[in-house]
C-alpha cells in the first residue's frame, strides 16, 4: 500500500473511486471541482485504462450523497473508503446503489442488487463463509472495485500527472 494512503503507523486511510468510462476532467467536472484550484482537501484525477480514478484526501466523495450520484449517472462507480473506525465498499450504477457492506461485515450487506458481485466477493475473501477474511481487504476490495467497474489502475498510471483540485466547498456540505 501506498505510503500516501496510511498514517505513517500502518493504519490506512483512503477514499478511492473507480468511475467507469469518465475522463479525469468530466468526473471532476461532475463533483463541481475544478482543476488546479488549492485547498485543505483536495482529490486527484488519474486517467486509467476504463475510465477515472478519483483519490480523495478529504473523503468528500464519501460523506456527500450528491456526489457520489452524478459520479454514477450513466456509467458505474465503486468506492473504496478506510479509516481507523470504518471500512466498506460501495458500488453504484447509473445512480442506483447495487450494493455496499463494510470490508468485514459482508453478511450485512444493502443496496437494490446487494448480492450482484457474490461471486468476486468470494474470490476474493471478503466474504466469511468460514474460511476467514481475506489478509489484505483493502486491496481485496480495489481489486473488486476495478473488477466492478473494468477501470484499471497500473502503476504507470498513478505514476503519470492527475488533475487535481480542491474539495474544500463540498466539505462544508456535510
Amino acid at each position: 500500500m501506498s505510503e500516501r494512503w496510511t498514517d505513517g503507523v500502518g493504519t490506512t486511510v483512503l477514499c478511492i473511486n473507480f468511475v467507469r468510462d469518465l475522463s479525469p476532467a468530466d468526473a471532476l467536472r461532475r463533483i463541481k471541482v475544478t482543476p488546479g484550484t488549492l485547498g485543505e482537501f483536495s482529490v486527484a484525477a488519474y486517467a486509467t485504462q476504463g475510465g477515472t480514478v478519483l483519490a480523495d484526501t478529504g473523503w468528500t466523495t464519501k460523506y456527500v450523497s450528491n456526489v457520489a450520484e452524478p459520479l454514477s449517472l450513466s456509467t458505474a462507480v465503486a468506492t473504496v473508503f478506510a479509516d481507523v473506525e470504518d471500512s466498506d465498499f460501495t458500488f453504484r450504477l447509473n445512480e442506483r446503489l447495487i450494493t455496499t457492506f463494510g470490508l468485514y461485515s459482508y453478511r450485512y450487506r444493502e443496496g437494490d442488487d446487494p448480492d450482484r458481485l457474490l461471486a468476486d466477493v468470494r474470490d476474493l475473501g471478503l466474504y466469511d463463509d468460514g474460511d476467514g477474511y481475506s489478509e489484505d481487504p483493502i486491496a481485496s476490495a480495489l481489486a473488486l472495485a476495478s473488477r466492478a467497474t473494468g477501470v484499471h489502475l497500473s502503476r504507470a498510471h498513478y505514476a503519470r500527472p492527475a488533475l487535481t483540485g480542491s474539495t474544500d466547498h463540498l466539505q462544508a456540505t456535510w
